[in-house]
């Protein structure tokens, strides 16, 4: 019994030292094995480059700092490609690129992230005419810079010859303070010769409108954004000294001051390849309200939705789609809002040829690159207008008949100068396709939308 008890405590006093010496064995083992091996050298690499230092070339007039709000890769980022093409569009579709490149320089600390930005020319002439037929001459000009000071500003100042004489002036404070927010200011002094519709004929006015406005806009991202604006604004009617007959309905004078609301937001989708193709979506969501100070008027909405579509092929086919789906407050009154206008919507049809209270209206092109030189490129254009409108105080059935139906076709030609943006001189014919004497020719800088 005695020999069997020294055998017990003997175990009892080798186990630990036993359980301790196996673990010593399988702990080197282990560590010796090839993935902690693998381990081991992983923990002694170097740690991942990354992004050092982010610079620009070819900034003349804008300024690195407004530049740099736009990026999302920061330094300290890896350089992912995908990450980099996307800064890059971003970049281009600030408008103020012809092109932008990039390339990644590496150092013994790191990566050096390099774009290089070719400047376009960003204060242009504005100049628009037409003269679609006798009788209805319009122009357009002034001037406008998309870069003022170098930080994004826009400055936009025009004169307007419509039948009588106009006057616009506005500008544009993007991105105050490094916020998300814009200010837009503009002041609008607007004369027209307006034909007004009464149910005993039509009657031409000498309309004034002086509008002053205000709107800021905030930015969800650099695709989308909101638009909050306000305006204070006087309109006055006066019957004009020409008139289509000596039987002129409608009061003598109107007068009214109103106040505007709006809310406009935009979902841009759409981007620029040379400053002048296109690809991509957009929409463009607007609603309006108008109250007005006089008694006996009612409040006004207006609201809208414009959505664009382009597709580009091999850099040459451009194929291009606005739709416009409209309704106001549908009140039997000559001054409803949707005008059917060659300037605006149909080309070809005219100026202010008729008015409604809700709208439908398609534009389609086909855009064909002509002519690719490194200052300026020509494109044939073939295009097709349509649209619909619902008369005052009509019913929607109005916009399937007949007679609020227009149908224009044609071919026009864009000169295209691509040191700067949307520098681009437009011709257009357009026919309409159900009473062939019915044509015009438009005019007009920038293409048609």
């Amino acid at each position: 019994m005695r020999c069997s008890k020294r055998k017990y405590w003997l175990l009892i006093w080798l186990t630990p030292a036993f359980t301790a010496l196996l673990n010593v064995v399988l702990t080197a083992s282990l560590n010796a094995s090839p993935a902690n091996q693998q381990k081991a050298s992983l923990s002694t690499r170097p740690p991942q480059k990354v992004i050092t230092a982010i610079d620009f070339e070819g900034l003349k007039k804008t300024k690195v700092g407004f530049v740099r709000r736009y990026l999302t890769i920061q330094v300290g980022d890896a350089p992912d490609s995908a990450v980099l093409e996307e800064n890059r569009q971003r970049l281009v579709n600030l408008e103020m690129f012809s092109d932008v490149k990039f390339r990644v320089e590496e150092d013994k600390k790191g990566y050096r992230l390099v774009f290089d930005c070719q400047e376009l020319f960003t204060f242009l002439p504005i100049l628009s005419f037409g003269g679609l037929r006798e009788g209805a001459f319009w122009l357009q000009a002034g001037f406008t810079d998309a870069n003022f000071g170098g930080r994004g500003q826009k400055i936009t100042a025009y004169y307007q010859y419509y039948d009588r004489h106009s006057l616009a002036v506005g500008t544009q404070f993007p991105r105050i303070n490094g916020s998300s927010w814009d200010l837009n200011l503009n002041f609008v002094k607007w004369s027209t010769l307006e034909p007004l519709y009464f149910a005993e004929g039509v009657t031409q006015y000498d309309y004034d409108n002086f509008t002053y406005g205000a709107t800021t806009t905030y930015h969800f991202d650099y695709r989308r954004r909101i638009e909050f604006g306000g305006a204070y604004f006087t309109e006055n009617y006066r019957k004009s000294a020409e008139q289509f007959s000596e039987e002129t309905p409608g009061p003598q004078r109107a007068f009214r001051r109103k106040l505007l609301a709006k809310v406009i937001f935009y979902n841009n989708k759409v981007d620029y390849y040379n400053g002048y193709l296109l690809e991509g979506t957009g929409h463009t969501a607007v609603s309006e309200y108008v109250y007005s100070f006089h008694e006996g008027d009612d409040p006004f909405f207006i609201m809208f939705h414009d959505f664009l579509w382009f597709k580009l092929f091999n850099r040459k086919h451009n194929f291009a789609m606005r739709a416009r789906v409209g309704l106001a407050t549908n009140e039997e009154s000559p001054f409803a809002p949707f005008v059917l206008d060659s300037y605006l919507n149909i080309r070809g049809v005219g100026n202010r040829v008729d008015r409604g209270t809700g709208v439908i209206v398609i534009n389609s092109e086909y855009r064909r690159l002509l002519c690719d030189r490194p200052a300026f490129a020509i494109q044939g254009v073939a295009f097709a207008d349509t649209g619909t409108w619902r008369t005052p105080g009509g019913t929607l059935s109005d916009f399937t008949q007949s007679e609020n139906f227009e149908l224009f076709a044609g071919l026009g030609a864009r000169f295209i100068y691509k040191k700067a943006f949307n520098t681009i001189l437009r011709f257009d014919y357009g026919v309409d396709l159900q009473d062939s004497q019915s044509h015009g020719f438009v005019v007009g800088v920038g293409q048609y939308f």
